[in-house]
């Protein structure tokens, strides 16, 4: 494991199983346009509990694992759209 990954991995641990858009702006260090763009466009699963959205953790690492370990980078395809 890099110590991007090991850092990564330390900053997530401290955040809840589920995780609400805020703390997806500070995960990813991305505003809330962003954020919501992300799950809107189904880049990260999540549950609706009313109006209410829940991203459980998993489903962040997956998006992150799966954004940086297929030759894209998060921010490139976000700063294409104005993110």
């Amino acid at each position: 494991m890099s110590y991007i990954e090991s850092s990564r991995n330390l900053q997530i641990s401290k955040y809840p199983d589920i995780l609400s858009i805020k703390d997806l702006q500070n995960i990813l260090t991305v505003g809330r346009s962003t954020a919501y763009r992300l799950i809107n466009d189904g880049s990260i699963k999540h549950w609706k509990v009313g109006k209410s959205i829940k991203i459980p953790k998993v489903f962040l690492i997956e998006y992150i694992e799966n954004s940086c370990y297929n030759g894209r980078v998060v921010t490139d395809s976000l700063s294409q759209e104005g993110g």
